[in-house]
């Protein structure tokens, strides 16, 4: 078991507050098995990772051109998609600082989270995570707001923070719900740290222009990204349509 998620007494004896997971419409056979395939995509690059590899495959970021194309609802049912498998065990980062929808949606809005661990090395990364209303899941909500944020993020305890999560998680995986690429520069912080990046874009609302400027804007300053690296991630998508696409990026 992993030493941040032994029991410990919280903020002076009070336990944590307990975060909820809901995923919209995640009842739907359909949707179900399209979050498989992104799993499914992704797992495959755990098993077998990139030759020199020099970032944790396991740590998944979500992000895209610009805002509201649904990062959170992908992050929510990426996470709950891997909970069917076997011993699995899923931490969630709120890192969109602008806009923190994940800790808004998970009840752990003004929480301490994230951006209180960066600053202050006398907080610990078991007392930024909360457990979840599904067994296996945990959240680490985004913190009090700073102005400092994009420098917290690139700071050297980021880093930390990911390795001891990692501590004893064997197949579990740390999805990590950033800004987006175009608004929030510390994006390109939290891109150095991962494996494998979605890049969500929205039918009928991304600009091409957006997409491609973001992926340049990634492959040039924590890249190099590819195939094996960064997915598009289709949402919004027609009824007619898969709900949730993704396609490799060449």
């Amino acid at each position: 078991v992993a030493a941040w998620e032994a029991e410990k007494p919280h903020g002076g004896g009070a336990l944590k507050r307990v975060g909820s997971v809901r995923t919209p419409h995640f009842d739907e056979s359909r949707t179900r098995e399209e979050f498989r395939v992104i799993k499914r995509h992704l797992v495959s690059h755990m098993a077998s990772p990139p030759p020199q590899a020099d970032r944790d495959t396991r740590a998944i970021l979500i992000t895209s051109a610009s805002p509201r194309e649904g990062k959170t609802t992908v992050t929510l049912g990426l996470a709950m998609s891997f909970m069917f498998e076997q011993d699995a065990r899923v931490v969630l980062i709120d890192a969109d600082m602008r806009s923190p929808e994940l800790s808004r949606r998970m009840g752990l809005s003004g929480e301490i989270g994230l951006l209180d661990f960066l600053e202050n090395d006398h907080v610990e990364a078991r007392d930024i995570v909360y457990p979840t209303s599904v067994k296996g899941i945990f959240a680490v909500p985004s913190g009090l707001p700073r102005v400092t944020a994009p420098e917290l993020i690139a700071s050297k305890r980021m880093k930390l923070l990911l390795d001891t999560l990692f501590q004893g998680m064997g197949n579990g995986v740390v999805i990590v719900d950033s800004g987006s690429i175009l608004s929030c520069s510390e994006v390109i912080s939290l891109a150095s740290h991962a494996g494998q990046i979605l890049f969500v874009a929205a039918k009928g609302q991304t600009k091409r222009a957006d997409v491609d400027e973001g992926l340049g804007r990634l492959h040039r300053q924590a890249g190099p990204i590819d195939g094996t690296r960064v997915s598009m991630v289709f949402n919004k998508t027609g009824r007619s349509q898969s709900p949730v696409r993704y396609s490799k990026k060449a």
